[in-house]
């Protein structure tokens, strides 16, 4: 196995010179018409360097070693030649979630999107399969830290020369202490370390101490720096012999093969590379063939995996190491790094403090490779000190019980499409109409299932593709855009065209697009949102919906509209969805926010005013939870402070949107006389997901006892059923369960 787990990857432009070749000590030019093909695999979220490296920004993305991101500086490191061969503008095969964070950092490269991770045998393949036969590939992770480049062109010109002769090349380091986190290489002398290029006797996986230790006395074991080199025709012969599987689904997936040119993209077909084994190609491949040489080689190199490493390159000396707004006194032999707060530390030594707006971590520098499992507790969205018995039962409901129900019945097998809602007894109510709003909201839960890792038999994959095609014909309108309502065999009712309805088929898509890079999606959402910005956009400023609003501008729809564009520019990076959320912050502070009271309000005239009936129009506290939560979005995406808004939402639905038993209201007054005495369903899920955001608005423990009440009076246990409404005397009411609700299930509970 290579020194460091993969899934994942990436590529870049520029490079640096030399074309001297070595063998045996001997100096030699190599000539031949071959090219050497630079594929950077950009991989994994960096979890042991959480919370500076996260699944938004991992650590190869940032600047941590040198003085460019860790993924700039593998591309910058590589030559313009190697003995004479010319080096290829780098490739980078990464997830199609990071496209925008590639592109910013390899300008004019190539990319391979996968739509989600597959580990390094599929992403080889991939490599393999773009390039000519006779294409020298060479494999380089995207986080390591080389600090000897000369001492790496010279391996690289050694590896040349062994892998045009068809050998499947790989770099061996020689190892500096007994490491157990490493995977090794085995020699079948100590001589072997000191040739150029050696045959391989066999791959040893992470050691326990005692055995690396031996294997460090011994002088014939390296440690596998996960590098490869190899002609593009002999790993594909590899792969036809040792994992057929791999190479067909991966060929099956690709839209072209062969050489990419400048600058150009290629996504992987979902639905094929989902068949390809999720494996290493040290498993897969390199373990198995005949044909593997090692290339040994000094070139000061780590990967960069945790916090230790990093601050033993950036620290030799063993003295701290202090990075952003950070200070210590009377301390030690530290790493203190901050992208956020202000940190200080006092009378410590040893100790890593890391902090970013994403979170704070606290261990010791020793034993910083550990803190895996306290990464991912504190990862999830839950209130601090959450009831783990609680997050099991709304797990359960979730994956067990919600989403295969709406899998199984949601969809109306007869006229295409999904349902409205379902009856008590789980009976699809396909003879009713159906909303514009349903398949894009319903495309969005299953998404976002996808997401958070549930497609229990394929379920969610299929729903999401049956949505999309469903948005891409029937559910359009005539006129353009999306129809208002459809009829049951899908023929348009309404032909209107609303804010609200496309808000979500913008939504659907994004989230379609961030789960699994469909391109489907992707054109769908550019189109919405394109349909919002020219025809729902007026001068007020705004948007309105001219066909179904009564000459009114509604707050909802511009909540769900800055819904999608955030969904969105996370998932692309497109500056029009940053310049869309700022107008929608900006409309939201200036017009729907209301400074006096700290509510929100709903119904404006198309100049923002609010006339007599936005005057009397009930407040509704699952909406000011919602906004609340949606702007710690925009803080968290575009550092835009919107905190003190949030936080006086949820003050304000706390305080006057509550009943004593802590219930929102459907809509109150201004005052917190509850105009609308029912509470359904969906502001107590909305409360919930802003007091997982926002803990410090409510006592300890309050979140437990929000869910606690939840179960009891809404959730029927054992089943996938649930009361939509509560009459004021607590009395369940609703018997149909609308699919309006699991989008509300999903942004709530879908993350526990």
């Amino acid at each position: 196995m290579s020194a460091t787990a993969q899934s994942h990857w990436t590529v870049a432009p520029f490079r640096l010179a030399t074309s001297i070749h070595f063998v045996s000590g001997r100096k030699t030019m190599l000539t031949n018409t071959h090219t050497v093909r630079p594929f950077i695999l950009c991989g994994g979220s960096g979890t042991r360097l959480w919370p500076l490296s996260t699944r938004e920004m991992p650590k190869q993305f940032h600047v941590l070693s040198g003085r460019h991101a860790m993924i700039s500086e593998t591309a910058n490191r590589l030559p313009n030649n190697i003995s004479g061969t010319p080096v290829a503008p780098v490739v980078a095969i990464a997830g199609a979630q990071w496209r925008s964070l590639l592109r910013q950092h390899l300008p004019g490269a190539g990319f391979l999107l996968e739509p989600f991770g597959r580990n390094s045998a599929p992403a080889v393949a991939a490599a393999a399969l773009s390039a000519d036969s006779d294409d020298l590939v060479l494999i380089l992770p995207a986080d390591h830290h080389i600090g000897d480049v000369p001492a790496f062109h010279e391996a690289l010109s050694r590896a040349v020369e062994a892998a045009t002769t068809g050998a499947l090349v790989t770099f061996g380091l020689h190892p500096e202490y007994a490491a157990t986190g490493y995977g090794y290489i085995e020699l079948n002398s100590t001589a072997d370390a000191e040739l150029p290029a050696a045959p391989v006797s066999r791959f040893v996986e992470k050691p326990d101490e005692p055995t690396a230790k031996a294997f460090l006395d011994g002088g014939r074991h390296l440690w596998n720096a996960g590098i490869f080199l190899f002609k593009a025709s002999s790993m594909i012969e590899a792969l036809e012999i040792h994992a057929p599987n791999i190479l067909n689904s991966v060929r099956n997936s690709l839209p072209t093969t062969g050489p990419l040119s400048i600058g150009e993209e290629r996504l992987f077909q979902r639905k094929s590379f989902s068949e390809a084994p999720s494996i290493s190609i040290d498993y897969a491949i390199m373990e198995k063939a005949d044909n593997v040489m090692v290339v040994p080689v000094a070139m000061d190199w780590t990967d960069l995996g945790d916090f230790r490493a990093l601050h033993a390159i950036c620290a030799p000396s063993g003295e701290s190491l202090l990075s952003g707004p950070t200070a210590e006194t009377g301390s030690r032999g530290n790493l203190v790094y901050s992208t956020g707060p202000r940190v200080a530390v006092h009378d410590l030594e040893g100790i890593v403090v890391a902090a970013s707006p994403s979170g704070v971590l606290v261990s010791r520098l020793d034993s910083a490779a550990g803190i895996r499992g306290a990464v991912e507790a504190a990862s999830r969205t839950t209130a601090p000190n959450f009831n783990p018995d609680l997050t099991a039962r709304a797990r359960a409901f979730i994956r067990d019980a919600m989403l295969p129900c709406w899998g199984e019945y949601g969809w109306d097998e007869k006229n295409g499409g999904f349902v409205e809602a379902l009856a008590g007894d789980l009976c699809p109510q396909t003879e009713k109409p159906r909303r514009g709003r349903v398949a894009p909201r319903q495309v969005f839960t299953f998404s976002t299932a996808l997401k958070i890792g549930w497609d229990k038999d394929g379920i969610a994959s299929r729903l999401v593709d049956q949505g999309l095609k469903f948005i891409d014909g029937p559910a359009r309108s005539p006129e353009g855009g999306w129809s208002h309502v459809l009829a049951p065999d899908q023929t348009p009712l309404d032909t209107r065209r609303d804010l609200y309805d496309h808000a979500f088929v913008a939504l659907g898509t994004s989230r379609a697009f961030d789960a699994t890079g469909d391109d489907t999606a992707e054109r769908l959402a550019v189109e919405a949102f394109e349909f919002i910005d020219t025809y729902l956009r007026d001068d007020g400023p705004g948007y309105t919906s001219p066909e179904t609003a009564d000459g009114k501008k509604l707050a909802n729809p511009h909540m769900h509209l800055l819904e999608a564009s955030l969904v969105w520019y996370e998932a692309s990076g497109d500056p029009i969805a940053r310049d869309r959320i700022d107008l929608l912050c900006g409309l939201f502070e200036s017009h729907m926010f209301d400074n006096r009271t700290g509510a929100l309000d709903e119904v404006f005239e198309q100049d923002w005013s609010i006339d007599r009936a936005g005057e009397c129009a009930p407040i509704e506290p699952g909406h000011c939870y919602e906004w609340a939560w949606l702007l710690s979005e925009v803080q968290r995406l575009t550092g835009r402070d919107t905190a003190s808004w949030a936080r006086r939402l949820i003050l304000f639905a706390d305080r006057f949107g509550r009943d004593e038993q802590g219930f929102s209201f459907d809509g109150v007054s201004r005052t917190g006389d509850p105009v609308l005495p029912t509470k359904r369903l969906w502001p107590q899920l909305e409360r919930f997901r802003a007091r997982l955001r926002f803990p410090e608005t409510a006592a300890p423990g309050e979140a437990d006892r929000e869910l606690e009440r939840l179960f009891a009076l809404y959730l029927i246990e054992g089943t996938p059923s649930w009361y939509d409404r509560l009459e004021p005397d607590y009395a369940p009411s609703g018997t149909l369960l609308p699919a309006s609700m699991p989008y509300h299930f999903m942004t709530a509970l879908g993350a526990l």
